[in-house]
């Protein structure tokens, strides 16, 4: 079952989080690409469970499909409909894994490798849910977490902008740094990073006129810090729950 779950869990996290670009999601009460994206999501599904049973992936398609188009069609952008269709995705993944736990082992993975080469594919998607769960997944809840302070925060800003993107590749950066030093046992090294990037916010928040964007800089480094640590725990727990027979 544990194969099972986590193709179905790295499919569905590809799927909505690193194939829906920007613009999918801005267009995505045009019928089309809603479908497109629905057809992705189970296609890379299919792709790590190396099989194409009906049950699983047509189940899949159209729970998914209707759970989109609730959120797109009846739900207002919030965190609440993210994360209530985030819920019942991640709700029909776990059934799946349930009904149908060989899904993985009967395909052609399951075929094709020996029972440790297995194992190592179950590790590298646990590592690889780690990474997505950590980079983008948590990159679109700080957002969503963050955005009533943003709206407060317009106007005060300086003329001067940032990168385009620049909030969002920094956040990856920091969070990955974070990731890799928790895994590699260096966590202590953590707290070098968090110096690192207060020191180098300083220059922007000095002054006292600039208090909210200070307190806006500060929740928002806590709040990637603590998904980046919670990410390293669920990894290190993921990689140790499959390496054993």
């Amino acid at each position: 079952m544990t194969e099972t779950l986590l193709a179905l869990l790295v499919g569905h996290f590809v799927g909505d989080f690193v194939l829906q670009t920007d613009r999918m999601v801005r267009i995505k009460r045009a019928p089309a690409i809603l479908v497109l994206h629905v057809v992705l999501v189970t296609a890379v599904s299919a792709l790590l469970l190396g099989s194409l049973d009906g049950w699983v992936l047509g189940i899949l398609f159209l729970t998914h499909l209707a759970m989109d188009a609730v959120k797109v069609y009846l739900l207002p952008p919030s965190l609440p409909a993210f994360l209530a269709d985030q819920a019942v995705h991640l709700a029909v993944i776990v059934a799946l894994a349930l009904a149908f736990p060989a899904t993985a082992q009967a395909g052609l993975w399951g075929e094709w490798l020996t029972d440790a080469e297995m194992r190592g594919y179950a590790q590298g998607m646990a590592g690889a849910l780690g990474v997505l769960l950590t980079l983008p997944v948590a990159g679109v809840v700080i957002g969503l977490l963050m955005e009533p302070l943003t709206r407060e925060l317009e106007g005060d800003q300086s003329p001067t902008g940032g990168l385009p993107n620049g909030g969002r590749y920094i956040g990856w950066l920091e969070r990955g740094l974070v990731l890799m030093l928790y895994l590699g046992g260096q966590s202590s090294a953590i707290g070098f990073v968090l110096a690192t990037k207060s020191i180098l916010r300083f220059g922007e928040i000095k002054d006292s006129e600039h208090r909210k964007l200070a307190e806006f800089i500060l929740i928002g480094t806590f709040l990637s810090f603590a998904l980046a640590l919670a990410g390293g725990i669920l990894t290190e727990w993921a990689l140790g729950a499959v390496a054993s027979p």
